[in-house]
């Protein structure tokens, strides 16, 4: 019976150790790009989601307390917008206890003049002949997000609502992803229904979300 040389080794060579790293380089550069796009869409997709939430709790915390409450962008003067909150103290600045949300790095909330296919935007949010204007989060001159005790979305006025709720009223925020530039929009109609709106790069209307 044959035995073995003493001290044969099996193993890899180095050149199928080369052909492996390789290969595995190769898949990753075509991996990569995709992991990325993910994580830039969740992030995008996230800040709409948490955008969304804020102003549910507005909603919610106004029919609780029967009283209107207003939800503020807040930003430097000057600087992107990165911080939004619900302005429970009816203060107009951010205080202790007040649910807020900041806004990742890459993703701006943008004012509606420089958001993309409005105008298809609004014929999906309000009826043709609708009379209402959509208010924009981002204005510089924006009113801030406000719901009246009945849960339904108005114009503020003093701390209070015009018309408590009758005057109808409308709203919206824009995001996008300076990686991607990608948009995502958070819409409220007059019935205060609150949607969250998708526009790839390269689209030509919103989609529901």
């Amino acid at each position: 019976m044959k035995t073995s040389p003493q001290g044969c080794q099996k193993g890899f060579s180095i050149v199928e150790l080369v052909v492996v790293v390789a290969i595995m380089l190769i898949v990753a550069a075509f991996a990569v790009p995709g992991i990325l796009q993910m994580v830039h869409t969740a992030r995008l997709q996230g800040s709409a989601s948490d955008f969304t939430g804020l102003i549910q709790q507005a909603r919610i915390r106004s029919v609780q307390d029967d009283r209107a409450y207003s939800l503020f962008v807040n930003a430097a003067a000057g600087a992107t917008p990165s911080t939004a909150f619900v302005d429970l103290k009816q203060s107009g600045v951010i205080a202790a206890g007040d649910p807020e949300m900041v806004l990742p790095r890459e993703v701006a909330l943008v004012a509606a003049a420089n958001a993309p296919a409005t105008a298809n935007l609004k014929t999906q949010l309000l009826p043709a002949a609708s009379p209402v204007t959509p208010q924009d989060a981002a204005s510089a001159a924006a009113t801030p997000i406000t719901f009246s005790p009945r849960g339904l979305p108005c114009t503020p006025v003093a701390g209070a609502c015009s018309g408590v709720g009758l005057g109808p009223a409308a709203y919206w925020a824009f995001f996008q992803d300076s990686q991607t530039t990608d948009w995502e929009a958070v819409t409220i109609s007059p019935a205060g229904r609150i949607q969250k709106w998708s526009y790839p790069a390269g689209a030509t209307a919103w989609n529901k979300m």
